[in-house]
């Protein structure tokens, strides 16, 4: 069930606290990277890694324009560049001192969804949240606890949407007019003794891959919901994954090394770093925030 493809590959940059949210920008051919703990949002161009503090938690950045990205920092959408920026865009729903936003993403039409959680992950109190061109912010989803991977099916009539808390990924019919969900089915529930599902992407032929928290390991999931692949990886937190480069063929997945003891440290020395699989499976381009650049 193993998947075809090369030896993974990590990234040259400091590893990360909390690895998250890749995204690829076929456009500038550049892959942003956030990281949650770590309060920093990195851009990897060739060989150029560029990174940007930002004041708070940051859940997820999507490409916006030429040199541009949207982000949810804390409880804020914002504007970021590689070098700098914050200019406010819109608001997420919640109390920032205790809630912030979480892994987000593009649909087909150039909405952002992003997940919104309790910052102690306070169980039911997470929502999913879409985010209008025009800084319209509407609540779409109630009583998720960590909201997460997000994707949609290469014809858009699906969305995927995550609680790794449940360790499910919930399969929506889509309306990609009006934005709306319907018919909730479980796509997949996931055993906790194997990890959790994290962050998610689709690939070309409708396929879901989820990154395992503390499973150490991709998995390729087919519209059925039937396990058909499985990638490993030498760390075992592993928190998301997107496809990257000209032919859509890398596979990139972000891992973290927040809150590891020493031992499993030594266990996995290499956690925080961010890696490139090279496999012979297409993915689908990302899509960008469809709002006027602020």
């Amino acid at each position: 069930m193993k998947i075809r493809h090369d030896e993974p590959e990590p990234l040259d940059h400091t590893p990360l606290l909390l690895g998250e949210g890749p995204a690829w920008d076929a456009g500038s051919a550049t892959l942003g990277l956030v990281d949650i703990v770590g309060r920093a949002f990195l851009t990897v161009s060739g060989d150029d890694v560029t990174r940007t503090p930002t004041e708070d938690a940051i859940g997820c950045a999507v490409p916006w324009a030429p040199g541009r990205w949207l982000a949810a920092v804390g409880t804020d959408v914002v504007a970021l560049t590689p070098h700098g920026g914050g200019t406010g865009f819109a608001r997420l729903p919640g109390d920032p001192a205790t809630m912030r936003a979480n892994d987000g993403k593009c649909d087909p039409a150039g909405r952002l969804w992003v997940g919104v959680m309790a910052r102690d992950a306070a169980d039911r109190a997470g929502s999913l949240c879409v985010v209008h061109g025009d800084g319209r912010v509407e609540t779409v989803l109630t009583g998720l606890t960590i909201p997460n991977g997000l994707g949609w099916s290469p014809d858009g009539t699906v969305m995927y949407v995550t609680d790794t808390a449940r360790g499910t990924i919930t399969a929506y019919d889509f309306d990609v007019r009006e934005g709306r969900l319907t018919d909730p089915r479980v796509l997949t529930a996931v055993d906790p003794r194997f990890g959790g599902p994290d962050g998610l992407t689709v690939d070309a032929e409708g396929h879901v891959w989820t990154a395992l928290w503390d499973g150490g390991a991709v998995l390729r999931i087919a519209p059925d919901g039937a396990l058909v692949g499985v990638v490993e990886l030498p760390v075992a937190r592993l928190t998301s994954c997107c496809f990257a480069g000209p032919d859509l063929t890398d596979l990139i997945v972000t891992t973290a090394r927040v809150a590891l003891d020493g031992p499993t440290l030594r266990r996995y020395p290499e956690s925080g770093r961010t890696y490139r699989v090279r496999t012979d499976v297409r993915g689908l381009p990302a899509t960008r925030f469809a709002g006027p650049p602020a």
